[in-house]
């Protein structure tokens, strides 16, 4: 889920791109430049105060070959340091680094049509303990494929367009192996534990735009190269011909950017349907010989939105609040209590509330430093906590510098 949230990211950054390039397409090279630098201290009502920094940075160029022909190229860096995340997601202390590039050739088919084929590169590494290297993260991963962009613009102006695009990955996972695998079957060597987690990735999506109004509907299908598909027998040996680990991705999503007198409002809402064929076995030690299994143990459906608003005090100085909501419900999943029993009847549900207060100074018209306060409250009717928080409340201080032209 981390490389396909890279995935939308930089398919999302290419979109935006399209009506600015548009807008610049009598110049023979138009730059791009966006990097947001961030640092938060968080405040957690369980465990120790931490602080984390976060970097993204996208560096894009774009060429005119002829009034038809353009190539661009868009390179992105991200960074992302601990932090507070929605719960089954990732741990407080978690780092990702990502290196990511995309290059796209665009072809103008007359007043309305552009075609976009393009080729995409991109490695991600993961630290989840302050004792781990980043080239030997165990969710490392190296990704390439190529996508296909149709756009139709609907208005002289530019200022309306639809676009479809397919993409498809090969995702690789270069450290991954499964260790309780190995453990529980002695004679499963760590070469076939490996690669359990190699996928291709396909994707389809189909997103209008129009007047800073934007959204659509993107379909995701995760197709595991090796993983098998755990039985209630107990976890699958490699090698046999049991089903393979498909997962499938729906979401919806709609936001404007739009200014009214001095508010400046940008929301967002998105519902996805996650559904995977994957089961699980809830082990409560190593020597269990009774462990529970848990069939559709990941299939969730996810409703999120964000309502960030500025109220611009002057042309430098503006005031923001946000709040926004992520909230997951398991299909099939059961909620755990304490003691790690599974209970009857009861789904499990999550849901993570973030209050956001903010100061924005824009320096000039390509630089700005925005000081938040953000107040997270992470609740689920899930009562183990071991491994992951589930219920907490959090504070978080942050200042964030961001350059854009």
């Amino acid at each position: 889920m981390k490389k396909l949230t890279l995935i939308l990211a930089i398919t999302a950054g290419l979109a935006g791109r399209l009506s600015a390039a548009t807008a610049e397409s009598s110049k023979i090279f138009t730059p791009f430049f966006d990097m947001t630098l961030a640092e938060n201290g968080y405040m957690p009502s369980e465990g120790n105060i931490f602080s984390g920094g976060n970097i993204n940075t996208q560096v894009g160029l774009l060429a005119k070959i002829t009034e038809k022909d353009q190539v661009f190229g868009l390179y992105n860096f991200n960074y992302g340091g601990p932090g507070f995340a929605p719960q089954d997601t990732k741990q407080f202390t978690d780092r990702t680094l990502t290196h990511g590039f995309n290059f796209e050739y665009r072809r103008s088919l007359g007043g309305h049509w552009r075609v976009r084929p393009g080729i995409s590169l991109s490695k991600d590494y993961t630290r989840s303990g302050a004792n781990e290297t980043w080239d030997q993260g165990l969710y490392n991963t190296e990704s390439k494929g190529f996508q296909l962009a149709v756009d139709y613009s609907f208005d002289a102006a530019h200022n309306g367009f639809i676009t479809a695009q397919f993409l498809t990955r090969s995702i690789e996972f270069p450290n991954y192996t499964d260790l309780f695998q190995e453990f529980m079957n002695p004679s499963v060597t760590s070469e076939l534990s490996g690669g359990q987690q190699d996928q291709r990735l396909t994707q389809v999506s189909l997103r209008p735009n129009w007047n800073k109004f934007f959204g659509g509907v993107t379909y995701t299908m995760q197709k595991y190269k090796n993983q098998k598909v755990v039985g209630a027998t107990g976890v699958a040996t490699y090698g046999d011909t049991s089903e393979k680990q498909e997962d499938t991705t729906t979401t919806l999503d709609f936001g404007f950017h739009h200014k009214l007198w001095i508010f400046e409002l940008y929301p967002v809402i998105a519902y996805s349907v996650h559904d995977s064929n994957q089961n699980y076995i809830r082990y409560k030690s190593i020597g269990d010989v009774s462990p529970y299994f848990m069939a559709d143990n990941y299939s969730y459906k996810e409703l999120s939105f964000s309502v960030p608003l500025d109220l611009n005090i002057t042309s430098k100085w503006a005031v923001g609040g946000a709040m926004s909501v992520v909230k997951r419900n398991y299909e099939s999943r059961l909620r755990r209590d304490k003691f790690n029993n599974y209970v009857a009847g009861e789904k499990q549900e999550n849901t993570m509330t973030t209050l956001t207060g903010s100061i924005r100074k824009r320096i000039n018209d390509v630089a700005m430093v925005r000081l938040s306060y953000s107040l997270v409250v992470a609740s689920s009717n899930n009562e183990f906590e071991q491994y992951m928080p589930y219920n907490y409340t959090g504070n978080s201080f942050g200042i964030a510098y961001q350059l854009s032209y």
